[in-house]
């Protein structure tokens, strides 16, 4: 009774509460105009600049590949690595790749598609989100390590604890979830099986420039929806700077800093990236902490990933039945695994010395801005993203067929090996 008591007073004063952070963004809108309105061209800049070229390419290619069975052929070639690795269905594969690659939301827009297309369960689906909404390399190596920190090889610490944090997240939610023995066979007619789900997709897919159109549209629809959540919340930051609410809110950190014995110089990025990780990240940069302090904090926002990009992947997960709330519970753990792992990393930096870095990029400015640049600048910007992503998501897919064959391989000799 007492339960259901609590409920339905949770269920009272929710509305109240939606109702009067509203109104109250609505009147800082009137008081604050021209902070609004920075606010809300660095959004739109962080937008068009860095998340239109990065993802919208990545958009359009996987929901062509999508509709033409490459998918349904990858699931069945990669079903032997990742029902054993991370209990999930082989298909779940080209989810992490452009997961890992393309950046936030691509894993919940992808997944949230397998789950509409009965490639994998609710279950499965909400273990898949939790583990591939990750930073992208271009925004690791270049926005952050170059752009913010001026340090190429603080993008290898970053990198290495931010992947492998979710590795390890993916691999404990896939232990601690139902095994399903039946998926877990060695199949003799593995390539026969693929090839053939391959060319039965491939009759039922859409005519081409039906299939590039609704492709196309589904990617810009999304892609808007990303870059409303980046404005709304790069004008709420500012709101919170304002009024000053953004110092309460960094006490807490403070406390939790000065228990691990971290600079608490690093309290207010903390607060900044909780609830969007750009502006978090680039306090991290300007603060007077240690290259292993902001190693760490970095790592921990980077798994956090901010409000922001959770708002954007529940919002993109609304309608599926896919809970996001493991996706939110596993940010506090994947921030924690990476900030231990970059710890670990940045103990003894003196073996990035040894290391050859490449420069991803030239550019050195893509976040420091707070008003829309020039349009040349803008757009050598926009093609320099462009180019690069088209060149990582080229590399990813002959990664990800690199991968299939060795599972082809490993397949081929336990069959062998039985027989």
């Amino acid at each position: 009774m007492q339960n259901t008591n609590s409920i339905l007073h949770k269920k009272t004063i929710s509305p109240f509460i939606y109702a009067l952070v509203t109104i109250f963004i609505a009147f800082s809108m009137l008081f604050w105009p021209q902070e609004i309105y920075q606010g809300a061209s660095y959004g739109l800049e962080i937008w068009a600049t860095v998340l239109v070229p990065s993802l919208l390419p990545f958009f359009i290619l996987a929901e062509v590949l999508l509709n033409i069975g490459i998918v349904n052929m990858l699931g069945i070639l990669l079903e032997p690595i990742m029902r054993p690795l991370f209990n999930l269905p082989g298909s779940a594969s080209f989810v992490a790749t452009m997961g890992f690659t393309s950046g936030f939301p691509m894993g919940a827009v992808l997944t949230k598609r397998l789950v509409e297309e009965n490639k994998c369960t609710l279950e499965e689906g909400a273990r898949l989100v939790a583990f591939t909404n990750n930073s992208s390399p271009l925004f690791i190596m270049t926005a952050i390590a170059i752009g913010m920190f001026n340090n190429p090889a603080l993008g290898i610490i970053l990198a290495i604890s931010h992947y492998l944090a979710n590795i390890i997240l993916g691999i404990m939610l896939g232990l601690n979830s139902p095994r399903v023995p039946a998926l877990c066979h060695i199949d003799k007619h593995l390539i026969t099986n693929s090839i053939f789900t391959f060319l039965q997709a491939h009759k039922k897919r859409k005519p081409l420039g039906r299939l590039l159109g609704d492709s196309i549209k589904s990617s810009i629809n999304n892609i808007f929806l990303i870059g409303g959540f980046v404005i709304i919340f790069s004008i709420i930051i500012n709101i919170l700077k304002i009024t000053s609410l953004l110092e309460f809110i960094k006490y807490p950190f403070h406390m939790i800093l000065s228990i691990f014995g971290i600079n608490s110089c690093l309290s207010s990025s903390l607060a900044s990236g909780f609830w969007e990780i750009t502006l978090g990240l680039k306090e991290v940069s300007l603060s007077s902490a240690t290259l292993q302090e902001k190693a760490i904090i970095a790592s921990v926002l980077l798994g956090w990933s901010g409000l922001s990009i959770q708002a954007q992947v529940a919002s993109i997960l609304a309608g599926s039945d896919i809970n996001p709330h493991l996706y939110h519970k596993c940010r506090i753990f994947q921030g924690l695994i990476a900030g231990g792992i970059a710890y670990l990393l940045s103990l003894n930096v003196g073996w990035l010395s040894y290391t050859n870095i490449p420069v991803i990029s030239t550019m050195t400015n893509i976040l420091t801005t707070t008003h829309l640049v020039s349009s040349s600048y803008f757009f050598s910007i926009f093609a320099s993203n462009f180019i690069y992503t088209c060149k990582l998501f080229y590399f990813s897919f002959i990664a990800l067929l690199a991968v299939s064959c060795i599972a082809l391989v490993i397949n081929s000799v336990l069959m062998i090996r039985k027989y």
